[in-house]
């Protein structure tokens, strides 16, 4: 069976800054040149880059930047600290991510899409951009959503251009968001209906799920071995 290996890299490479402590698997591109006059991708210290990864040119990422398989950034992207885009996820350029923004596997993000710190972005999250594409002349300039701080989306949502989701609302699993949602809401439905967060979810993200220097699959975490696997399966890992 072949093992992926990840280097540890750091400092100047082809059109890319890589901050030190950084693993980075193989066939991973970093700095993509998208046209001759680009700038370089710069990413913090202790990234995690993994296979299939491709990171275009102009990028400025802060430390404990960690990427699934196959995951796409393009140009103008600016993200903080403690950021992760899973697998298949793609921002596709001039996006804002604050620090500790996690972002799950097969997930799209458009263009001109503001996100704050510490939101939690579930599985197979739609955001929209263009409320009626190539139907509007002159065409207008794409809008994204805002998300503001400590903000949960949940698997399989979809986001419509233009809206702001305020701070600490709870946007349910395969909701359809297609207005402003104040803050401390919860949505949930097609089309979305807004209602009052529960008491007990009226509080900020986890900082232990926002704030992760390294995941469970990391080379570098403490391997969990058999103990992960849940005891109230019927089947045992041993079995």
């Amino acid at each position: 069976m072949n093992r992926i290996e990840a280097q540890s890299i750091s400092g100047q490479r082809d059109n890319a800054i890589i901050g030190g402590s950084s693993l980075v698997e193989p066939d991973v591109i970093v700095g993509f040149r998208y046209h001759p006059d680009c700038g370089p991708a710069v990413i913090g210290a202790h990234a995690m880059l993994r296979k299939g990864t491709i990171i275009y040119a102009d990028e400025r990422v802060g430390d404990y930047f960690q990427t699934g398989h196959y995951a796409v950034i393009r140009a103008f992207v600016r993200a903080g600290d403690y950021c992760t885009l899973l697998n298949h996820s793609c921002l596709e350029g001039i996006v804002r991510l604050g620090t500790g923004v996690r972002i799950m596997t097969n997930t799209y993000i458009p263009s001109r899409t503001w996100i704050g710190d510490h939101v939690f972005i579930g599985p197979g999250v739609t955001f929209l951009n263009d409320r009626a594409p190539g139907r509007v002349e002159p065409m207008p300039t794409p809008c994204g959503a805002t998300i503001e701080d400590d903000v949960m989306i949940g698997g399989g949502a979809t986001i419509l251009p233009g809206i702001t989701i305020g701070a600490r609302s709870f946007i349910a699993a395969g909701a359809v968001v297609v207005r402003d949602v104040p803050p401390d809401s919860m949505v949930k439905g097609v089309p979305g209906k807004i209602g009052p967060l529960a008491p007990e979810l009226r509080r900020p993200c986890s900082r232990q799920l926002s704030i992760q220097p390294l995941d469970i699959w990391h080379p570098n975490g403490c391997n969990p071995g058999a103990s992960i696997w849940p005891k109230y399966w019927p089947q045992q890992w041993e079995d």
